[in-house]
């Protein structure tokens, strides 16, 4: 299996949260796997990152790819009830539906973050090019976020969504490990990638502000980092094959 991604850096593999949960949910699989890097989103069947190449299929986008490996006998819900399963779901949609546009705007629309996040997604791109290419990303992401509606509140309204997004994660992880007990879930492998772009936004914004304030999510991230994250040494080497 090759999982086909966009690259990351020292602390993440990706910058993607959804190329991350993949990851995860292949390390939670147990499968033999590789990192496949690029930029590229016109490889994909979908036109976007991630997807998963194994044997000749390519299966599109990090929920397919759960079904896939799930398929396969993974349990990315493990002693869950079936009303667990579905609040799981929930939570999980709530959170690539809504608070990774938060994450997002941040990362492109926020001019202090946008001054070193443009650096650091298009450090190989010819010098020559590299403003004019980062212009024309940053456009295209900022018609899609007005297209979406996100881009089109107050920043106070915006981040009003995002907190009820956040108060609905903090009530749900009470004091306990993972999200759904001891064990990690696909629901964790969603998640806290989520929170853990979000803490290392490289410059303080309203929504790092509100998911600081939140004591239990510093350690509940660390945990999942531990229990889940792919090995990073592992992914850096590839990441440096793929640059050279």
């Amino acid at each position: 299996m090759h999982l086909v991604m966009f690259p990351g850096d020292a602390t993440m593999p990706t910058y993607s949260p959804f190329c991350l949960k993949a990851l995860c949910l292949l390390e939670m699989a147990g499968e033999d796997w590789q990192p496949e890097y690029t930029t590229d989103v016109t490889v994909g069947p979908l036109g976007k990152l991630p997807f998963l190449r194994f044997e000749d299929r390519l299966i599109p986008d990090s929920s397919n790819i759960e079904d896939f490996l799930a398929a396969r006998g993974a349990d990315f819900y493990p002693g869950l009830s079936e009303a667990d399963i579905n609040h799981a779901h929930a939570l999980k949609t709530m959170v690539e539906n809504s608070l990774v546009l938060g994450m997002v705007h941040d990362r492109w629309m926020h001019p202090d973050v946008w001054a070193i996040m443009r650096e650091a997604f298009f450090a190989e791109a010819p010098s020559e090019l590299r403003d004019t290419l980062a212009a024309q990303a940053q456009d295209s992401v900022r018609t899609a976020l007005m297209a979406q509606g996100i881009a089109r509140f107050s920043p106070q309204d915006r981040q009003a969504r995002f907190d009820k997004d956040l108060a609905a994660i903090e009530t749900q992880l009470g004091d306990q490990e993972f999200l759904f007990g001891p064990t990690p879930s696909a629901a964790d492998a969603t998640i806290a990638p989520v929170l853990d772009m979000i803490q290392r936004l490289p410059a303080e914004t309203d929504l790092r502000r509100a998911v600081a304030a939140k004591p239990t999510f510093t350690p509940y991230v660390a945990r999942v980092r531990a229990a889940i994250y792919p090995d990073m040494t592992r992914h850096m080497a590839a990441l440096t094959s793929a640059a050279e």
